[in-house]
């Protein structure tokens, strides 16, 4: 993803075209600015490296090679944020500083509207999403690494697990689909015919009593089958009103208030399990 900016000149050949500047000038320039708000200082600047923005929104904007204008417009933004932050003092050209933060702009703006429905916007999700579509194409390149390896190094450049690697593809994988879509074919009935209708007047399915009496005659029985302390826990935590907390409970027990979690997360868990022996899962307590 962060591939060099290709046809941005550079030396004699850069400083040769009309509007670009001397490593000078940008200098001055960037000081009036950032010192005294000079906004025709800024305005310079931007004019000048704008063929460096326009040439870092074309490279995202697909293979016509043209400029999509909202990525222009993104790009223009990193842009001033670069003039903002820039540090003269430190002797780089400001175009190799300003370029990081026109990508990072477009990226973000990318990973923002790539679906009518907000994603996850974490460092993981970030950085799936500027390297995951390079590293595959690394991986399919090289005939000596199968699928099952590929993953693993995939995972392990990203610096996550084999599960999360999973996760994150399909979270960036996932498209927006129309409700208007008809799933059994053209003559069946539309996506959108198959939401409740919350003004409808029919009563959602319940459980009858006797389901009730069967499910708590196993809770009673699983709750009966926990560790005496892991059963107080879970039920003071759980279905006292108000419940428990790890604080009182610590002290009730002359225990950590981590050991109270570590309790209750346990007896929750052999609760669960033996809920799944007896397959019950989680649509029977609806």
């Amino acid at each position: 993803m962060n591939k060099p900016v290709m046809n941005w000149t550079t030396g004699a050949q850069r400083r040769g075209r009309a509007g670009l500047l001397s490593a000078q000038a940008e200098c001055d320039l960037l000081r009036a600015w950032q010192d005294r708000g000079d906004q025709g200082a800024l305005d310079q600047i931007i004019r000048a490296f704008a063929p460096l923005a326009v040439a870092s929104a074309a490279r995202f904007s697909g293979g016509s090679g043209e400029a999509d204008p909202d990525l222009v417009q993104q790009a223009n933004i990193g842009l001033m944020k670069a003039a903002n932050r820039f540090d003269p003092a430190l002797g780089n050209r400001f175009a190799t500083y300003a370029v990081w933060w026109i990508r990072a702009e477009i990226q973000a703006y990318r990973r923002a509207n790539m679906s009518i429905v907000r994603r996850p916007n974490s460092p993981q999700i970030r950085k799936a999403a500027a390297h995951l579509s390079r590293l595959d194409a690394e991986m399919s390149g090289d005939p000596g690494i199968d699928a099952v390896e590929a993953e693993r190094r995939i995972a392990e450049e990203l610096d996550v697990s084999a599960a999360r690697l999973l996760d994150l593809r399909a979270q960036l994988a996932v498209s927006d689909y129309s409700l208007n879509i008809r799933p059994s074919g053209p003559d069946g009935d539309e996506s959108v015919s198959l939401l409740p209708d919350p003004a409808s007047s029919d009563a959602p399915d319940r459980v009858s009593p006797i389901d009730v009496d069967v499910l708590r005659g196993v809770l009673v029985e699983t709750l009966a089958d926990l560790p005496d302390r892991e059963r107080e826990i879970v039920l003071a935590t759980q279905l006292h009103d108000p419940p428990a907390t790890l604080a009182e409970l610590g002290e009730r027990y002359g225990i950590s208030r981590e050991r109270v979690r570590q309790l209750r997360e346990r007896g929750l868990e052999r609760l669960r399990k033996a809920l799944r022996d007896r397959e019950f899962v989680p649509e029977c307590f609806v």
